[in-house]
């Protein structure tokens, strides 16, 4: 991936020209821009975006204490086989047999976030490729070497060769967390993970999710205790028409799937042509309607009903001909909508 950045004028003129391309050769690189209003000579000042650089700063010091857990954590045959640095994310691909079980890719996540939190100083500076060896100092296999090597060392921890961006101190990293840990051949795997703000990101969103989960688990908990062949939910019937062909009730705190399984319910055991059935729960209004297929037959619509009604208790709906759902903010207007719902589809009635 190419770096971001621009370069511009020195004299305020505003001319500016964006970065396209990066070309490695050999110990060089040419770099491509895309822009006008320059000429030879000029004097330019090269910008690369702080949003871009310093997440691609945080993510190039990780996978160096990556790297190091990794060693710790699996053994000292772990090398590096390739890495690829962006804003979002980094890779790193490095050499073992096997998969990583749950309990090694937890150790080397701690391990990682254990020197964030230390907060240890991150130092660069240029040596002559003996005494980078001396210090012991890991090397890429295979990668060529000039006689003066640039170092970059996580006090205390990690030493390696590098010729990228890094942070100041490891507490600039922030979170780490693992996205995915794959194979890429034989004897080679790949680690991907998020630093900084996106690993605050992924956090947060786990977070909402396990949430979300447990009040789930907590309602389902709540079901299951109640006893053995009592209904979970018992409506209360509020009005039928004269033949008894449209049932109105009323339910407390049931949503979803269960306010529709028990609408139809509802309709089997009063033996009715349709049912308007509402429910509150958690502050919200919840309204559904069950025809009988031969009103189906008869062109009478269900979602057209309760799209009716939506506007009532403040919300929308929607659905199939024979089963839909309105759902709102405004429970009080809950019987007023029932009611609503009962003279529309009485009034559709032959």
């Amino acid at each position: 991936m190419t770096d971001a950045g621009f370069l511009e004028l020195d004299d305020g003129s505003g001319a500016r020209a964006d970065l396209r391309e990066a070309y490695r050769l050999e110990d060089d690189q040419v770099l491509v821009f895309e822009g006008s209003g320059f000429k030879a000579g000029d004097r330019v000042r090269a910008v690369v975006p702080w949003p871009v650089r310093f997440p691609t700063m945080a993510n190039h010091t990780a996978t160096h204490l990556l790297h190091k857990a990794l060693q710790e954590v699996l053994g000292e045959h772990v090398k590096q086989a390739g890495s690829a640095v962006r804003p979002d994310k980094l890779r790193f691909d490095f050499t073992h047999p096997q998969a990583l079980t749950v309990d090694q890719r937890e150790q080397i996540e701690q391990r990682v976030n254990e020197k964030v939190f230390e907060n240890l100083p991150v130092r660069i500076f240029e040596t002559p490729i003996d005494e980078a060896r001396k210090l012991g100092a890991m090397m890429l296999f295979g990668e060529k070497y000039g006689n003066i090597v640039r170092v970059v060392e996580i006090d205390g921890y990690s030493r390696e060769l590098c010729g990228g961006t890094h942070v100041r101190t490891t507490a600039e990293v922030g979170p780490f967390a693992i996205l995915t840990e794959g194979s890429v051949g034989a004897g080679s795997r790949r680690i991907e993970a998020v630093t900084s703000g996106e690993a605050y990101a992924l956090l947060h969103a786990r977070t909402r999710e396990a949430d979300e989960l447990r009040a789930e688990l907590g309602q389902a908990r709540k079901v299951a205790k109640k006893p053995a062949g009592e209904s979970a939910e018992k409506p209360e019937i509020l009005s039928r028409d004269g033949d008894g062909r449209v049932v109105v009730a009323e339910v407390k705190a049931v949503k979803g799937g269960s306010l529709r399984d028990l609408s139809d319910q509802l309709r089997q055991q009063e033996k009715a042509l349709a049912v308007v059935l509402g429910s509150v729960d958690d502050g919200r209004v919840f309204i559904v309607v069950n025809l009988d297929p031969s009103l189906e037959e008869r062109g009478l619509d269900a979602v057209a009903v309760v799209r009716a009604l939506a506007p009532i208790i403040g919300g929308g709906g929607g659905g199939r001909p024979g089963l839909a759902e309105a759902g709102g903010k405004d429970p009080a207007r809950l019987r007023e909508a029932l009611e609503a719902g009962r003279d529309a589809v009485v009034a559709a009635l032959p």
